[in-house]
């Protein structure tokens, strides 16, 4: 089996080209996603690809970073890093830290979870650069 952190960087080439038919073949039939804390998750590859319809609409020139990850024995990986674009309504651009999650079931994505910090990144409190050079 491929190493887990080349499938997801499959998935960030297909994210950045919006090429569905790539993205939903890196994915189980039933798979799970969390993309909102506190949403009910998509239970489908059906359902991923009508949230990716919505995703692009609202959001252009995408950029998908991965700062930091770490593999938990042979099928989970956990992510950490942004998220960059710009707003398709006001054209401004907005950046989202997350940590992810994802778990894999023969070589594809069963299950994803996103976690994203919304609107500007905090300042000071443990683990801020603030607060690590203070």
């Amino acid at each position: 089996m491929a190493e887990l952190m080349d499938v997801v960087r499959q998935m960030q080439a297909a994210v950045k080209r919006q090429d569905r038919v790539a993205i939903l073949a890196l994915v189980t039939p039933d798979l799970e996603y969390h993309y909102h804390v506190g949403s009910k998750p998509l239970h489908g590859a059906a359902k991923l690809e009508k949230f990716l319809d919505n995703y692009w609409g609202r959001m252009r020139d995408v950029v998908w970073q991965i700062d930091k990850y770490a593999q938990a024995g042979s099928d989970t990986l956990l992510m950490e890093g942004h998220e960059e674009f710009t707003d398709s309504q006001t054209g401004e651009r907005k950046t989202n830290r997350y940590m992810g999650s994802m778990v894999f079931r023969d070589g594809k994505i069963a299950v994803w979870r996103d976690y994203f910090q919304m609107g500007p990144a905090p300042t000071g409190g443990p683990g801020s650069q603030t607060a690590a050079s203070g």
